[in-house]
């Protein structure tokens, strides 16, 4: 394996490789390059620095890759979730990056796994020193918390000045799917009432979701928002909402 040459790109920021992944839960392993191609959306056509939330965290890619790509066009990163272990690990991703004695211990982890290949482990280590080493340099601020977001509009009211939301729901991932006779909007369980309280938040400038592309999921979307397709990349669609 080689490293990637020159700067920080999103080929660093692998989930179980550099990043920790949550353990004994469901939480897939978020494409760093689907996190890289929604945030480049956003900060191509904005020139003044915004508050980015991601409301379905998980173990943290979209908010790591905004960290260390796109700090000096974010005025602060927030992010929640409801499951608190990987809440935690979203944490931990960010800590290690911040903090010598962190950094040590996420490379005794990689050192410990369980392959022979020790040219694959110093691989990994590699990038972590990278990461770390560039993330001393960024001083942005960077708030956790637990929330579920279905309720997101309690939150949403107490963020001064315009927030984008980028994220990767988890409905996508477990039984919250199951469209059926069409698009009813009752199928997509809690994902409408997410959608319809970003809707009616008046400092909400833009929500960027994905979702995979054998899901429709445009309609309902633009029952909400004036939803642009955006492409796709690595088993997923990506769709820009504007407030209608």
């Amino acid at each position: 394996m080689h490293l990637p040459q020159g700067p920080i790109t999103y080929k660093y920021i692998e989930v179980g490789k550099t990043l920790y992944q949550a353990v004994s839960t469901r939480t897939p392993r978020f494409p760093p390059r689907v996190a890289y191609a929604m945030l480049n959306s956003l900060f191509e056509e904005r020139q003044e620095a915004i508050t980015v939330y991601d409301p379905f965290c998980g173990n943290g890619v979209i908010l790591c890759t905004a960290y260390l790509l796109f700090s000096q066009k974010i005025k602060k990163l927030i992010g929640s979730d409801l499951h608190p272990v990987v809440l935690e690990t979203a944490r931990r991703n960010f800590q290690w990056m911040k903090e010598q004695n962190a950094l040590e211990e996420r490379l005794r982890a990689i050192q410990a796994y369980k392959t022979r290949d020790d040219g694959l482990k110093e691989s990994y280590q590699k990038r972590c020193r990278s990461m770390f080493n560039h993330a001393q340099q960024i001083h942005l601020d960077v708030e956790f918390f637990q929330h579920d977001a279905t309720r997101i509009c309690e939150h949403l009211a107490s963020i001064d000045g315009e927030v984008a939301l980028i994220t990767d729901p988890p409905y996508t991932h477990n039984d919250h799917w199951n469209p059926k006779d069409g698009l009813k909007s009752a199928d997509f369980g809690p994902l409408e009432p997410f959608l319809q309280q970003v809707a009616e938040a008046p400092n909400v400038a833009t929500l960027l979701i994905c979702y995979r592309v054998d899901q429709p999921i445009r309609t309902l979307l633009e029952t909400y928002f004036v939803a642009t397709l955006l492409g796709a990349t690595k088993g997923r669609t990506i769709y820009r909402c504007q407030p209608k």
